[in-house]
């Protein structure tokens, strides 16, 4: 049955919220007691998805009782009884996986051939239409500095099929914290929404590694899994002598199914220093990561969470300025039905930088899936503060 989009879909859907069964999950390192960030769980009986943050926290508002399925590629894959969590804040230990036992696979066709015949099966099989609700986290950066925050539950109505997809945008609520001045451009920061579940989808960060060409710049090899015999992983990394910004892949996928469940990049330093000194490099880029997850269960396949990070410099009136951008997505929820809705409630700008502030629960900490930490939410009441000096964030090398 297909429902009617109406403000009052949004009242009920923040009752809804109310009445859910809420609690925090803090997961840790099971060998090292440390926690554990970017940790994906899902509520299996709902579908609803979390993520943990930098402290391994997580809030989790059920709307019914559920097990949990904690995924994290370096740690071996938990499901936690919902009996089990009967406090108001349970810690979950995560057994990390000992990349020892990580083996080399010998196979007839080469990687690359592999990696593209997965894209493919995995592009036929992703589940469309679908309607995916997405909580969107920004932090913009100045010279080390956070200066701008920007968040937001979006539904995503996708449509078309495999080879053409079309995405519609509904805001329910929105913030936009702190200030731009005249060198930050807005067409470079944010990621455009518009396209940005396209790309997911037509695995199009892969690009790169697919030419012909990409074999001689890369070194591509197939191993196992050591959190699962059911998958394996393609690792994809430069060759020392290859030039230029080129990331380091890890591709995890089902070897059963064909299906990829993890794709993550990055830029080594060293390339980046490299690359930040020759005088060909017009932008220097000084970080570049990117994650996506993606989740199978039974015939729904679907994106799970994301995570991108740009780094840059740019000169302002003489003066090199660090600009960077962090994005977290994570789908809260996923139904394969969508519903109807007025073309004038579609969501056409490009990010949520300029969109003006616009909530009515408190869906940052009940709805979000990922919550700021303690020291990012300080953070983001500074920024919210006319005429004050906004705190200074430390650059941390393993964010």
């Amino acid at each position: 049955m297909i429902k009617k989009l109406t403000f009052l879909l949004f009242f009920f859907t923040s009752f809804a919220f109310s009445q859910n069964l809420e609690f925090i999950v803090i997961v840790k390192d099971l060998d090292t007691d440390l926690p554990v960030d970017e940790v994906t769980i899902t509520a299996l009986r709902t579908r609803q998805g979390f993520l943990t943050n930098k402290d391994g926290k997580a809030i989790i508002n059920l709307t019914r009782s559920s097990d949990l399925e904690l995924i994290h590629s370096t740690y071996k894959k938990t499901i936690v009884k919902f009996s089990t969590l009967d406090k108001k804040e349970n810690v979950v230990y995560l057994e990390p996986i000992t990349k020892q036992l990580e083996e080399f696979i010998i196979t007839k066709d080469h990687p690359q051939e592999i990696l593209k015949k997965l894209i493919e099966n995995s592009k036929s099989k992703i589940t469309i239409p679908v309607s995916l609700k997405v909580y969107l986290h920004e932090f913009y950066k100045r010279d080390n500095q956070i200066i701008f925050f920007n968040d937001g539950l979006i539904n995503f109505q996708i449509l078309g099929n495999s080879k053409n997809i079309k995405t519609d945008i509904l805001v329910e609520q929105n913030r936009a914290i702190g200030f731009f001045d005249a060198d930050f451009d807005a067409n470079i920061l944010g990621y455009d929404l518009n396209n940005i579940i396209e790309n997911y989808y037509q695995f199009k960060y892969l690009d790169e590694v697919l030419d012909t060409k990409a074999k001689k710049l890369y070194d591509f090899s197939i191993r196992t899994y050591p959190a699962s015999e059911e998958y394996l992983v393609i690792k994809i990394s430069p060759l020392s002598d290859s030039k230029g910004i080129l990331s380091d892949f890890t591709v995890v996928y089902d070897s059963d199914k064909k299906i990829i469940l993890e794709v993550s990049s990055f830029v080594k330093q060293d390339r980046l220093q490299e690359y930040k000194e020759s005088l060909l490099a017009t932008r220097k880029v000084y970080k570049l990561e990117f994650k996506n997850t993606f989740r199978l269960e039974g015939n729904y396949y679907y994106l799970a969470n994301s995570k991108e990070v740009i780094g840059f410099e740019k000169r302002y009136k003489n003066k090199a300025r660090k600009i960077e951008v962090k994005n977290h997505m994570v789908v809260t929820d996923f139904n394969k039905k969508t519903f109807e809705y007025a073309d004038k409630n579609i969501f056409k700008g490009k990010s949520l930088i300029n969109k003006q502030t616009s909530f009515f629960t408190n869906y940052w900490d009940v709805a979000s899936g990922f919550v700021s930490t303690d020291e990012e939410k300080n953070i983001i009441e500074q920024l919210g503060k006319p005429n004050t000096e906004i705190l200074n964030e430390e650059e941390n090398p393993n964010e």
